[in-house]
């Protein structure tokens, strides 16, 4: 978890949000290292709308994942591609409903 605060500057989207346009996002203070490698990687947040995990799996502290639980139980997972021509998108890779 990060402290209050901390998460400011991530945006406020939930499992249902198009992240269209949203463009690269910084992780300031990772304080979980989901990958196992022994880095940091990862920031967690609990809100109102409910869990976001975003991890940076290429250790450049820029999010290539993100998995937005809601408290519904709606789910869904992106994940951000550079593409060769300098365009990058995020990639929605995953998304459902907890339970089915």
């Amino acid at each position: 978890m990060i402290p209050p605060g901390d998460s400011d500057h991530l945006p406020d989207v939930d499992a249902h949000s198009s992240l269209d346009g949203l463009g690269p996002v910084e992780l300031h203070h990772p304080t979980q290292d989901i990958t196992g490698d022994g880095v940091l990687d990862s920031v967690t947040i609990n809100d109102d709308h409910g869990m976001h995990v975003w991890t940076s799996t290429h250790h450049d502290g820029i999010a290539d994942h993100v998995t937005l639980v809601d408290k519904s139980g709606d789910y869904a997972a992106w994940e951000f591609h550079r593409h060769p021509d300098g365009t990058a998108e995020w990639v929605r890779t995953d998304q459902g409903h907890l339970n089915k």
